[in-house]
């Protein structure tokens, strides 16, 4: 299977969230710059990071470092909560002393590591963060923030850390790099996906040759750059079908194909129905 870099949707606002999956849900291997936890509440999961193959069963919880590739096979009978969130929840922690990004990648990440206290009390706030969430009181944000502060606080001074420190940060600094130059390319292309894009204008905008830039990209996410441009254009395609009253033509030209025949066959290979039989099915749901 190919790794790919996975871009969660978090509110700028509020770059937090929160993924029921039952163990039907089959997670490829994939990394993303946000942190990650899973929390098991049901069954036992089986789970990879960074090549290294885990089980977990329930109350179990793992966290997952920014840059780390990780995924979770299907595990039948099981059900666990992923809660995401960004570097940017401790922006206004700025010191040295505290930046957590220097002392996440040293935990160990399965709680069978951890003393049964820090278990419990990592428990306690995931399923607190998951119910202020989930009813969504007013002041729930700040609740959410509150616990998050405290969990980083717990993961600082209490949770055993590794020795294999230099390793980590050479390999933290290699995917934050990767990290940017992919965030660039990705904002590039939200930003002219209407007009002609080609794979000389996207290795332009990131300083590399077309040659280095197809394989750097294809690397790093699983696919070429042109399938993740028409990926990119049907996806805004699928949203315009179901959210608005315009004709397919116009909607080919709004996300920035060139070709109708090229917009119908990617559309019908992805979803194995027409654009009008996809409106047709949303709109029914």
């Amino acid at each position: 299977m190919a790794i790919y870099l996975e871009m969660p949707r978090l509110d700028k606002e509020f770059p937090f969230r929160i993924l029921v999956n039952d163990g039907n849900i089959l997670t490829t291997p994939h990394w993303h710059r946000e942190l990650e936890l899973i929390y098991v509440t049901k069954g036992t999961i089986t789970l990879g990071i960074n090549d290294q193959p885990y089980t977990l069963s329930e109350g179990g919880i793992v966290f997952i470092n920014s840059g780390d590739i990780h995924y979770v096979l299907a595990s039948p009978g099981s059900e666990r909560l992923v809660y995401q969130f960004d570097f940017s929840f401790f922006s206004s922690v700025s010191t040295e002393e505290a930046d957590i990004s220097h002392s996440f990648p040293d935990i160990f990440p399965l709680s069978i590591h951890w003393s049964e206290e820090d278990q419990k009390k990592v428990r306690e706030i995931l399923e607190n963060v998951y119910l202020e969430n989930r009813e969504r009181h007013p002041g729930y944000q700040y609740v959410i923030k509150s616990a998050i502060f405290q969990l980083a606080v717990l993961f600082i001074r209490k949770l055993p850390k590794r020795e294999n420190r230099k390793v980590q940060e050479i390999n933290g600094i290699k995917n934050n790099e990767i990290l940017e130059k992919l965030d660039q390319v990705f904002r590039y292309v939200e930003n002219r996906y209407q007009q002609h894009i080609s794979l000389q204008d996207a290795a332009s905008e990131v300083g590399y040759s077309p040659f280095y830039f197809t394989r750097f990209f294809k690397k790093n996410t699983g696919k070429t750059f042109i399938t993740f441009l028409n990926d990119y254009r049907i996806d805004k395609a699928k949203w315009l079908l179901i959210n608005s009253d315009k004709n397919v033509s116009q909607i080919i030209s709004e996300v920035g194909f060139e070709s109708d025949k090229t917009f119908y066959r990617l559309f019908k290979n992805s979803l194995m129905l027409s654009p009008l039989e996809y409106r047709k099915k949303m709109s029914i749901n």
